[in-house]
């Protein structure tokens, strides 16, 4: 019977991770190419990054919609995202025009939700107690794969080919939501989670949602605009797509060892760590321009600003109440996406004003606001608990 079980796990864990590649190769593909179809088409900057923006506006809009709709319709919610999916990926270029182009941005940041809100759950509920983590792991492994490849074969082709670049994309997720139809068995009745009753630490969550919001932010930015970036250096498409390609590497190979090295030697100290060499790659990579450089410092921070959202999040949980842990989940996923709504359009400002290095400006002055708010914000509710015990010391005995 445990063997059934166990069967049973693997092959629906199997489904999601194929289906989640799927729709990270469409996610990846869609946004790059996305970003420079808008730039050939005469947008500047700042237009180019409201296109972004308004997928996670979508991606925001239609999330909250997720846990009644799932109670009844998980995997045709999966099946129907990706389908939308696909579709304004693969009819992108036929937008007629910016308001066209705008309306499969917010359409596929919808799809988004639909898509990724069920599987995750799907994972935690099939996962077995003592392998949840490394069933996270794996899934998580499968999404930066699918993003990393998106971009580095749709950059290969759209030099050649645009259009088609954009209907392999969408090909992709098509492809996925039958995957999705056909092998995935529909889930039995959801876990009712209980209602948080404990207050939420100031410190703790200030730290952990900044971290959330930095890593929207940046990942926003970065998926935005750095092929547009690296063509501006005098890079080929082919060339760009190499560098992109390297950055993803990073992210793919990081994932499940930087999980392990927090659990080894600490989150909070690995956390800061991620945070302050992404700090170093933003100050630095304006000044590179040699691919060997360029290469180097995205692998290195392209893995630890992907290593922020796990760490974030598995931080938060460890520190806060478990009656505050379902609360204090939504409130990450949520600054998450309004990083990554802020990310591209403020980054797009920055960079019609003083050019493509602002874009990294950007990304350095998110990370020393996040790191400084943390600090005051950890240091008052210190020197507040400090005071407190001061207090009660300082009462007479009854």
């Amino acid at each position: 019977m445990d063997a059934i079980g166990s069967a049973s796990r693997r092959r629906v864990l199997a489904v999601l991770c194929l289906a989640s590649a799927g729709w990270g190769f469409s996610f990846g593909l869609g946004v790059q190419l996305g970003s420079l179809w808008l730039h050939d088409a005469g947008c500047s900057a700042s237009a180019v990054g409201l296109s972004t923006s308004l997928y996670y506006l979508g991606v925001a809009l239609a999330a909250p919609l997720l846990p009644r709709l799932m109670r009844r319709w998980a995997r045709g919610a999966v099946v129907t995202g990706m389908v939308v999916d696909g579709l304004t990926t693969a009819l992108f270029p036929w937008g007629g025009g910016v308001a066209g182009w705008y309306l499969l941005r917010l359409l596929s940041g919808v799809a988004t939700a639909l898509c990724l809100i069920p599987m995750e759950t799907r994972v935690n509920h099939n996962a077995a107690p003592a392998r949840r983590a490394r069933d996270f792991g794996i899934y998580a492994f499968s999404v930066a794969l699918g993003v990393g490849l998106g971009p580095v074969i749709g950059l290969l082709l759209y030099g050649a080919a645009p259009r088609f670049a954009f209907v392999l994309g969408g090909a992709v997720a098509l492809a996925m939501a039958g995957l999705v139809a056909v092998a995935l068995p529909p889930d039995g009745a959801p876990v009712e989670e209980k209602k948080g009753e404990g207050p939420l630490p100031l410190g703790p969550a200030v730290f952990g949602l900044g971290t959330a919001w930095l890593q929207g932010c940046i990942e926003g930015g970065m998926l935005t605009f750095l092929s547009v970036y690296l063509l501006g250096l005098g890079y080929t498409p082919d060339g760009a797509s190499g560098l992109v390609g390297v950055m993803f590497l990073g992210i793919v190979l990081f994932q499940i060892p930087g999980a392990m090295l927090a659990d080894r030697l600490g989150r909070v100290r690995i956390l800061l760590a991620c945070h302050l060499v992404v700090l170093a790659g933003m100050v630095v990579l304006p000044w590179c321009i040699g691919a060997v450089a360029l290469g180097g410092l995205f692998f290195v921070v392209g893995a630890c600003c992907a290593a922020l959202y796990p760490l974030g999040l598995a931080l938060l949980g460890e520190q806060v109440p478990a009656g505050s842990l379902a609360r204090a989940n939504a409130w990450y996923l949520a600054w998450n996406c309004v990083g990554s709504l802020v990310g591209p359009w403020v980054s797009g400002k920055a960079i019609d004003l003083w050019g493509g290095r602002a874009m990294f400006t950007v990304g350095a002055l998110a990370v020393l606001l996040v790191l400084g708010l943390s600090a005051v914000v950890g240091a008052r509710a210190a020197s507040r608990a400090g005071g407190g015990a001061k207090d009660v010391a300082r009462r007479p005995a009854a």
